[in-house]
């Protein structure tokens, strides 16, 4: 190798060498940051020195979570029919309009489905005047969609577990099984709350048409011993000492056996537990006394029945009203000039 070569390898190792620090070591080198584009560059443009502002618009979005939620809590506690009426019918509109106008054909399939199948129970429930059999056969309908969206619910949890611990991965695409589990708990979620609206307001709607029942005042008519407040059909005679239940001798073998609570009035069975667990009454629909569910909860499943339905309630304020608050917090941002 002639000289002049390395002299030439020399000077270049001594160039490379001077770029590092003292040691030599190469992961000491300093970083030098990528430069920037353009849409990041028009961004720190715009937010610099906008600290102040950005502590703002957060305070207002905190204060007005909080007020909100105060506010909506004095509304159902003294208003609660409006309250109802009012989270009913944003259920029913806002998904469906964001669906519309988002393109979603499926979702809007289904709730097609749904509304076309609700609407004969509300023709039944709203006839005057109303048969005996119509509150058990609305509560059995609405008692066979909880059930529905219930296993919905479980199934895509179970789905979107199994996937976060990736076992799902193991036999499927992870991403379309995700997707398909909160597709399914979204279902079983949204359906579940709206049908509990539902039969909410058509509970107080038959219960008002049998005439034992009154939300402000006193009843129509005058509740007479064997008569079933919920739907104003005779019942058996119950054993003393409930509310446990008993088939009275009078019923034979009658599949629906009949509840005395504290107060002594009597109550099928069935609708019984259709005004308190499906309708989310807990009083005496003639007297107002609270009703000890207790009873009705036997089963294990009866608790994570009772404890998906309080997610359900939850899932109203992030559908109905949480959107409206995001959109009322826009306003007040656009109003004040904060961006």
């Amino acid at each position: 190798m002639s000289s002049t070569t390395l002299a030439g390898a020399a000077n270049s190792g001594a160039t490379a060498a001077a770029d590092y620090p003292p040691g030599g070591d190469i992961l000491q080198a300093p970083l030098v940051n990528p430069p920037l584009s353009d849409e990041e560059r028009e961004f720190m443009r715009k937010h610099a020195g906008h600290e102040g502002t950005h502590l703002a618009m957060v305070l207002i979005l905190l204060a007005s979570l909080v007020g909100m939620q105060v506010l909506l809590i004095e509304w159902r506690r003294r208003r609660p029919k409006s309250y109802t009426y009012a989270s009913l019918a944003g259920l029913a509109v806002v998904p469906l309009v964001l669906a519309v106008n988002a393109g979603f054909t499926r979702f809007v399939t289904i709730y097609g489905l749904f509304a076309v199948a609700n609407s004969w129970v509300v023709y039944r429930a709203s006839r005057r005047p109303i048969s005996a059999g119509t509150p058990r056969a609305v509560y059995r309908w609405f008692s066979a969609v909880y059930q529905v969206c219930y296993a919905l619910g479980i199934v895509g949890y179970t789905l979107l577990v199994l996937t976060v611990l990736g076992i799902t991965n193991l036999f499927f695409n992870g991403p379309d099984v995700f997707g398909f589990s909160m597709l399914l708990l979204f279902y079983g979620l949204y359906f579940g709350v709206l049908s509990r609206d539902l039969v909410e307001v058509l509970s107080d709607h038959m219960a008002s048409g049998i005439g034992y029942y009154s939300k402000e005042g006193l009843p129509q008519k005058y509740l007479r011993e064997n008569v079933c407040a919920v739907c104003g059909d005779h019942v058996g005679r119950p054993a003393t000492g409930l509310p446990t239940p008993d088939t009275s001798p009078e019923d034979g073998d009658d599949p629906n056996p009949t509840y005395m609570l504290n107060c002594r009035h009597k109550f099928h069975s069935q609708c019984l537990r259709g005004w308190t667990i499906i309708g989310k009454k807990a009083s005496c629909p003639y007297c107002g006394e609270r009703v000890d569910l207790a009873p009705f909860q036997t089963h294990p499943w009866d608790r994570a029945q009772a404890y998906y339905l309080q997610l359900v309630d939850l899932l109203r304020y992030m559908v109905v009203f949480q959107p409206m608050i995001f959109l009322a917090v826009q306003g007040v941002y656009k109003v004040f000039g904060l961006e």
